[in-house]
């Protein structure tokens, strides 16, 4: 069983058939301290035999690649490997690419517009054990679970959130990240996350699409 860098260092591969945007995630991720790229590949298939042969914490992956791609290699990669985590990023909104990828156990999907200071924040979200999508999908997935409901499950006054939980409640169904929700409130990141965990826990959910899942179930809007 591999285990976690001693380090802290995040370890990634890169994959894209795309040699301009391979290079370029591959140069903006390495320069970020607790990130390390490893190694890209240039399809599925080179991913899922890098992470049979080294220690991947994360593979951030295309989905539209030749030979195999990004959904199918993430289901063959899942199957074998119970520490890495795969983060897929693709030009296209499109529901089938999500849900395909949703199905296939990826811990994450971005759309290739996202900026890469927000890429190196959802690779250290999936791999401290979260999911992360793009608002835009996020905000489909919620539309198609609330179809047909209303919000029944009582009130946010029933979780007894404090006046800055509530706040940050409202900041994350706005799709913002920690560090924008820090910086509206003038806050550090660690008090953020903070109110995120005892949201969660008051909740009873585990992840923040939850949170926000839960939130709108009870009427609170972005």
């Amino acid at each position: 069983m591999t285990q976690q860098d001693p380090t802290g260092t995040i370890r990634v591969i890169v994959v894209d058939d795309d040699a301009i945007v391979r290079e370029t995630l591959s140069s903006l991720l390495g320069s970020e301290a607790d990130i390390d790229v490893i190694a890209t590949a240039t399809n599925g298939a080179e991913a899922v035999r890098l992470v049979h042969e080294r220690t991947v914490d994360v593979v951030l992956m295309d989905i539209q690649m030749p030979v195999l791609d990004g959904v199918k290699a993430t289901s063959r990669i899942l199957e074998t490997s119970g520490r890495t985590r795969v983060l897929l990023l693709t030009t296209f909104d499109d529901d089938a690419f999500l849900d395909g990828g949703i199905a296939a156990g990826a811990a994450g999907f971005l759309l290739k517009t996202t900026r890469p200071a927000e890429i190196a924040g959802a690779i250290r979200t999936i791999r401290a054990g979260g999911k992360v999508l793009s608002p835009g999908p996020t905000s489909r997935v919620l539309d198609r679970y609330l179809q047909g409901q209303s919000p029944t499950a009582g009130s946010i006054a029933d979780l007894d959130l404090s006046d800055r939980e509530q706040q940050v409640l409202r900041l994350l169904c706005q799709a913002r990240t920690n560090h924008q929700i820090a910086r509206q409130m003038n806050v550090a990141k660690t008090t953020v996350k903070t109110h995120v965990s005892s949201i969660m826990r008051k909740m009873g959910v585990g992840s923040r699409l939850e949170i926000v899942v839960e939130a709108h179930r009870r009427g609170v809007g972005g």
